[in-house]
């Protein structure tokens, strides 16, 4: 009696192992520890501009300059020129190949040659605030801001096609801090390419009345000392934009009364 009991316990063993490892054969695979994630609001706008650092935040004397005269910096030859004569331009960027500048004028959108000129009207767009930069891959279309919605601090992000002035809206999570650092980050003048650092910094002098401030842009490669590359000298300049070649710097020089 006691062996045909040990014998049936030993089939029914073997029964339920054998379906144990039929249902795990069967069985949908197991996700695996790391799974793809869609490029974050913050990868894709990086990405997007081809630099290798989420910009810094430096918006005090930046924001001095409402609109002035472009002007323009060659980092090799260490001189500065004037580009246009007219004032009232703002937020300029270099475009690929560093021979036409994009800037703003009012809600137009301008295109200056780099030998000097006046700023030729490409599209308008209601509500723009700033050109942020040109694609890495696409110069035909810049990441833009745009004025918030109503009862909204924030500003809205978009991608403008220049050709067509058409904007594509490129949505972030307000809930996200990460999101809104980088809105934040993208309202600055401080940008990071690589291991140079193109910022607005303070300046101050005596002069028989007194003491004269105003901001200059600076440039820093690596551990360098910083370098005063729009040497303003008592005007107020800003809003600047590295060329992709990294020699030449364009950016605004108020207008002086």
């Amino acid at each position: 009696m006691l062996s045909r009991f040990i014998a049936c316990a030993l089939l029914l063993t073997l029964l339920v192992s054998t379906a144990s490892g039929q249902a795990q054969k069967n069985a949908p695979p197991a996700a695996t520890g790391k799974q793809k994630t869609s490029t974050s609001f913050t990868e894709r706008l990086l990405k997007f501009l081809g630099i290798s650092d989420s910009p810094g935040t430096l918006k005090g004397p930046g924001d001095e300059v409402a609109s002035g005269e472009l002007w323009l910096a060659d980092l090799q030859a260490n001189t500065t020129r004037p580009l246009t004569s007219r004032d009232g331009y703002r937020s300029p960027i270099l475009l690929a190949g560093a021979k036409e500048v994009l800037a703003l004028r009012g809600t137009d959108v301008v295109e200056v040659p780099t030998e000097g000129g006046e700023g030729k009207k490409i599209c308008s767009v209601a509500g723009i605030v700033k050109l942020v930069g040109a694609g890495s891959a696409d110069p035909g279309t810049v990441l833009i801001l745009l004025q918030g919605e109503a009862g909204s601090g924030r500003p809205r992000v978009g991608l403008l096609t220049v050709s067509t002035g058409d904007v594509t809206p490129v949505p972030y999570d307000p809930a996200s801090s990460q999101d809104l650092q980088m809105v934040e980050n993208l309202e600055g003048w401080s940008r990071s390419y690589g291991d140079r650092r193109l910022y607005v910094r303070r300046q101050s002098k005596q002069a028989l009345s007194g003491t004269v401030e105003w901001s200059d842009v600076f440039l820093r490669v690596g551990d360098q000392p910083p370098v005063d590359v729009s040497q303003c000298d008592g005007v107020n300049c800003g809003q600047p934009s590295l060329s992709e070649n990294g020699r030449l710097v364009v950016f605004v020089k108020a207008r002086v009364e």
